[in-house]
């Protein structure tokens, strides 16, 4: 075992040190920009567009480019380019771990994650490049520019004027509204975010169309300045309101929601979309082909009409560790290694000689942590899912938990060194707003698990190793049985819970672990249908994504979501919480959101809100071949890598590219003629 462990540490050490690649002075992009300096929206004197477009152009099946961008395109310019002006053509290669649920992303739809719902989707505001700017701040997306009152109590947005979706439709305000009126506060639409996100100083938040490019927020406190990451991915990815209206129950009665949600399933190629590429292929369990979108509306300073590259082929698999394999294998060009059972295999691949790819490590910005369903009210079938999720909400049954799981050799069997550490929940310690000493451990400690067991009144009382419920519970007698549910796409996560079992088992808790595919898992816990399941926490950013934290919506945190009507009993010190987090959503002072969620951190630990088992530094692979990606990019910071390249100015040099095989597909009007929405 020692031996095991110091060629871990060693290997570990290795990893660190040298899969930095060196990094000339002038390429340190991070913290180095203005907004204008990034992009701008202007009208350029000509514009130019890749090969493929230009031949449909011509064959009379497109409107010419100038027609097809808006009056003023998204100008990205070269200071963030790492590699300076793109050439047109070739592949992204791509691996997938979910499985596509269809495209109507606005009604809570996962597309399949790893950067295809960033890649289609596009928002009001860009979060995922902050990390470049001077200041950090929203960044201008759909919405160019905006202006609050004098009061603070209103704010006026501009929309690019003249962007269409990938069919051509005009993109406007109605598109807007439509999707905050009638999915975010309809309370039957499962979206991303709901009403209680919008409410500031116990109002709801007004929209008003002033016209077809401008709208006007308006709110219940003056100047709530995160309500505008409510506009970013997910939460605001927005649908074509062109398409989805007309199905709408409010305005189709011959609709329900579960016929809407569905309307337009994964076979249904192409949809309509706003992102830099189009899905025109989609087969189950093997593969999605993206191609260029004709009218995305972005160039870049030389007026090319982004983005470079022609076709984006993304594999499905079953597990994350499948996108790893084929960057190690030369068949994916990326990778966000977070998986700590490949980090051996994938460092081994990229410090060979004839290495095809390269790779870099963050700081710990991972966690893993197990989740307790503290409802009392959603999914609440019974008197016996009662008394269960009464036992997860008293302090002592969770501290319990906390006791009996040996952090460190958890860690140590999914990667031994330094980039596992244990961990006790949280926020991951490479973030900016963790402080050691305000972090409460309970450490592993079998004789305070079982004594704490104990004093809850469980007791082996039939000799086989298995706790019985107390007497005077409507489960007396019964052994202490709990289910967790976790992803099959997410190995660390099977693992992690597989290693709980015996651990569990010792203090005589019987843990039954059931690995579904994740969509199944989210919408399971979407539901409140769970007991445990077992979870990777990605920020280290609680005051952008503070619903990872705590009950700051009804919606949030996952494991403790409002039932019917909202109703929700919180916990004393998640109503402290709570309060904090809204405190925080409308102070413009940063030394007093910092203080904030200190208190956060305190109270989260203090009462085992989450159970942390242990932290992940983060790892980003790339393969040599790929130009224009920062080399100091975080894979996942403010959003995921996909997000915060951006990936539409990302290139293959002519001689490096693989041969195209689907622009063929590349939609026009006909393609969209005969679609399940359309007929």
């Amino acid at each position: 075992m020692q031996i095991r462990k110091f060629v871990g540490i060693s290997l570990a050490l290795m990893l660190v040190l040298l899969a930095v690649p060196a990094m000339a002075e002038d390429q340190v992009f991070f913290g180095q920009f203005t907004i204008e300096e990034m992009w701008t929206y202007e009208a350029l004197p000509t514009y130019n567009e890749a090969p493929s477009l230009q031949a449909l152009v011509e064959a009379g099946q497109l409107p010419p480019v100038a027609d097809r961008l808006p009056e003023n395109p998204r100008v990205i310019k070269t200071n963030i380019m790492a590699d300076g002006i793109g050439e047109y053509g070739g592949v992204w290669r791509d691996t997938y771990a979910v499985p596509n649920e269809g495209w109507h992303w606005a009604a809570g739809l996962t597309q399949g994650w790893f950067g295809i719902n960033q890649i289609i989707q596009e928002t009001l505001i860009s979060d995922g490049p902050e990390w470049m700017l001077e200041n950090p701040s929203p960044l201008p997306n759909l919405a160019t520019d905006w202006e609050w009152s004098e009061d603070g109590y209103t704010l006026t947005m501009h929309l690019v004027r003249g962007a269409k979706w990938s069919d051509g439709h005009p993109f406007t305000a109605d598109d807007v509204v439509f999707h905050y009126e009638d999915y975010l506060l309809d309370p039957n639409m499962p979206s991303w975010s709901d009403a209680s996100a919008w409410v500031f100083g116990g109002q709801q938040t007004e929209l008003e169309k002033v016209d077809d490019y401008t709208i006007r927020w308006h709110f219940g406190v003056p100047f709530p300045v995160m309500a505008m990451y409510n506009m970013g991915y997910l939460d605001f990815s927005m649908s074509a309101r062109h398409v989805y209206q007309p199905f709408h129950p409010r305005y189709n009665a011959d609709m329900d929601y579960t016929e809407f949600i569905n309307l337009t399933p994964p076979h249904d190629v192409p949809p309509v979309v706003l992102g830099p590429w189009v899905p025109v292929r989609y087969e189950a369990g093997q593969q999605l082909i993206m191609v260029r979108n004709p009218y995305f509306w972005q160039v870049d300073e030389e007026g090319n009409q982004l983005p470079y590259i022609d076709e984006v082929w993304f594999t499905e698999a079953t597990s994350g560790e499948a996108r790893t394999m084929n960057m190690v294998n030369n068949t994916g060009d990326r990778d966000n290694i977070e998986n700590p059972q490949v980090f051996g295999i994938v460092n081994r691949a990229a410090q060979a000689e004839d290495a095809h790819f390269s790779i870099t490590f963050g700081p710990y910005s991972i966690g893993y942590q197990i989740l307790m369903n503290l409802s009392l009210n959603l999914g609440v079938e019974d008197d016996a899912t009662l008394a269960k999720r009464e036992l997860f909400r008293d302090v002592d049954f969770r501290r319990a938990i906390s006791y009996a799981v040996d952090r460190e050799a958890i860690a140590d069997i999914a990667f031994p060194g330094p980039l596992t550490q244990a961990w006790y929940g949280g926020y991951p310690t490479g973030s900016s707003f963790h402080r050691d000493d305000l972090v409460t451990r309970y450490e592993f400690n079998l004789d305070e698990a079982r004594n704490t067991l104990a004093e809850l009144g469980f007791a082996d009382t039939t000799g086989n190793g298995t706790l019985n419920w107390p007497d005077d519970s409507v489960l007396a007698g019964q052994e202490l049985i709990i289910e967790m549910v976790v992803g099959e796409d997410a190995a660390a996560n099977v693992e992690i819970a597989e290693a709980l079992q015996p651990m569990l088992r010792r203090v005589g808790i019987d843990l039954r672990v059931r690995v579904m595919a994740g969509t199944v898992v989210a919408n399971r816990v979407d539901g409140g249908n769970f007991e445990m399941t077992m979870m990777r926490l990605d920020s280290t950013i609680p005051h952008i994504h503070t619903p990872s934290f705590g009950p700051i919506f009804d919606t949030s945190p996952s494991w403790h979501q409002a039932g019917p009507g909202g109703e929700r009993y919180l916990l004393p010190f998640e109503e402290q919480m709570r309060e904090l987090m809204q405190e925080a959503r409308v102070t413009p002072d940063t030394e007093r959101q910092m203080e904030i969620f200190h208190e956060v951190l305190q109270l989260s630990t203090e009462n085992v809100y989450a159970v942390g088992v242990y932290e992940v530094r983060r790892g980003l692979g790339l393969h040599n071949r790929i130009r224009n990606v920062q080399p100091d990019i975080p894979s996942y910071m403010y959003n995921w890598t996909v997000s915060s390249m951006p990936i539409q100015i990302v290139y293959v040099p002519a001689e490096l590219q693989f041969e195209t095989r689907f622009q063929h597909l590349i939609p026009t009007a006909e393609s969209y003629t005969n679609r399940v929405w359309n007929r």
